[in-house]
């Protein structure tokens, strides 16, 4: 698939993977040019196939790419993502939610090339993994020689509900200049046990108060999705995995 974004355009995709068997190799190339904005959602529902993703993306002078990957995994899958901010001004905002259970996989690799200066960046990943599931994250950051200005962040975090439950989560940062802005995070755990105490002792039963901290732990992730209807669509899978994988 080939995305050409004209001058000033503005798009909104929303990409729907459904259940599948066998291999899903999909791959798109995606240019904006000055002042374009694209909106690109990718919903990949659990599957028992094997589903290979590689986006790539370049971005002209203030342009912007505002991406969300919602993965509830399948028996192999990976989602490849590269945007090179080569105009100064663009920006590129990448979010993604993961709920995994049985011995479903899904891995989200990014790479965001700061090829000039004055270019922005932020990456959210939230991950929930249940039964025998993985789920991984590695993303790159590549600050380029004399791109001053650039400002990147990155956040991914992960949640373990099961004991053979796996949650990988890699960021990096490759800087060759001096003047940035470049912080990046990950953390892996369980629920807290003094909020999971705080709901009980108001009468939820365990259950509950779990299901809800899990949502709240997903929910700031999905709210990357500016649009209010295709929020709510992507929250009503991750509902769905929630329920399957509980």
């Amino acid at each position: 698939l080939l995305i050409v974004m004209e001058k000033g355009a503005s798009l909104t995709i929303v990409e729907t993977h459904a259940a599948a068997s066998g291999l899903r190799n999909i791959g798109a190339e995606i240019v904006l040019r000055t002042n374009s904005q694209l909106s690109h959602i990718v919903v990949g529902r659990k599957a028992e196939g094997v589903r290979v993703e590689t986006f790539a993306v370049k971005a002209a002078r203030d342009a912007r790419y505002n991406a969300h990957f919602a993965n509830f995994g399948a028996r192999l899958s990976r989602s490849d993502i590269t945007v090179a901010l080569e105009g100064e001004g663009s920006e590129a905002r990448i979010s993604g939610v993961s709920a995994l259970g049985g011995e479903t996989h899904a891995d989200v690799t990014t790479h965001v090339i700061h090829a000039v200066g004055h270019t922005q960046s932020t990456q959210l990943f939230k991950k929930a993994a249940a039964g025998k599931s993985r789920a991984v994250y590695q993303g790159r950051v590549t600050v380029n020689e004399g791109a001053n200005g650039s400002d990147s962040r990155q956040a991914a975090k992960g949640i373990l509900l099961g004991e053979r439950a796996e949650i990988d989560l890699k960021p990096e940062l490759i800087i060759f200049a001096d003047d940035v802005k470049c912080a990046h995070g990950a953390a892996v755990g369980d629920l807290e046990a003094e909020q999971l105490f705080y709901l009980r002792a108001r009468g939820l039963p365990e259950a509950d108060a779990r299901n809800l901290l899990i949502r709240a732990f997903l929910e700031d992730a999905v709210l990357e999705i500016a649009d209010e209807t295709i929020r709510a669509e992507v929250w009503r899978d991750v509902e769905a995995a929630l329920e399957a994988m509980i």
